[in-house]
């Protein structure tokens, strides 16, 4: 599964017809392109934790356990996505 940033910004080229076909780039979030161009579509909205934050938090200072476990799991994550490409 990909997930992707509603909150992310993004330019997207709109051609302004009433100033004889000039294009223009619209900055906007990927939420906000998908109210505006794609009416009625809603996509599946869940919490995710991005994996350049666990691995900021597997460098910190915790406890030995802990980044072990968070260790695997990227590890896992990583193999994960080498079988899909």
């Amino acid at each position: 599964m990909k997930l992707v940033d509603l909150d992310g910004m993004m330019f997207v080229p709109v051609v302004d017809e009433t100033h004889g076909g000039v294009t223009v780039e619209m900055k906007m979030t990927v939420g906000e392109f998908f109210g505006k161009f794609c009416q009625g579509f809603e996509p599946e909205v869940v919490e995710a934790i991005p994996v350049e934050w666990m691995s900021k938090f597997c460098a910190d200072d915790i406890a030995e356990d802990q980044r072990e476990t968070i260790e695997w799991m990227l590890k896992v994550w990583k193999r994960e996505q080498e079988a899909q490409k």
